[in-house]
């Protein structure tokens, strides 16, 4: 094989990679930013890397610093997917899904994501999330009247 027709490869490897990151991207933004919306809270988080899963450990009761401990190699891996998932199950629920559900997130989370999104549930949280009222969308904030 000349170097040529390696580089070429490798080019096109690199395109469709960056291609399905974008499109994975777009998507993960605009469904956690349907699910902000439906919660009562800003949507521009969904967009900022790290930030949006900070902001869903609160949305669903948990601290959003545990995104950091999953910053921690192997260690900080498991408490951060343990507290990720005791929020999802929260955040789903209070969307009136039942438990079951979780297994879609599992198996099929782009689609746990968008059926969040994008159905026609009503946000009835049976938990205190633990965003602060900077985080809720104008109008919105629970408690003000």
């Amino acid at each position: 094989m000349d170097t040529i027709a390696l580089s070429t490869d490798l080019t096109y490897a690199y395109l469709w990679s960056l291609a399905g990151s974008l499109v994975s991207y777009l998507f993960y933004g605009f469904a956690v930013m349907g699910i902000f919306r439906k919660a009562g809270l800003a949507a521009w988080p969904a967009w900022v890397p790290f930030f949006n899963v900070w902001r869903l450990l609160q949305l669903g009761g948990q601290k959003g610093w545990w995104v950091l401990v999953g910053l921690i190699p192997v260690i900080g891996t498991i408490p951060y997917l343990i507290f990720l998932i005791i929020a999802g199950i929260k955040i789903q629920t209070a969307f009136g899904k039942p438990g079951v559900f979780y297994l879609l997130a599992i198996l099929l989370t782009p689609v746990w994501y968008g059926v969040l999104a994008w159905d026609g549930s009503v946000w009835r949280p049976q938990h205190t999330p633990l965003v602060p009222p900077s985080g809720y969308a104008a109008g919105t904030t629970p408690g003000a009247r």
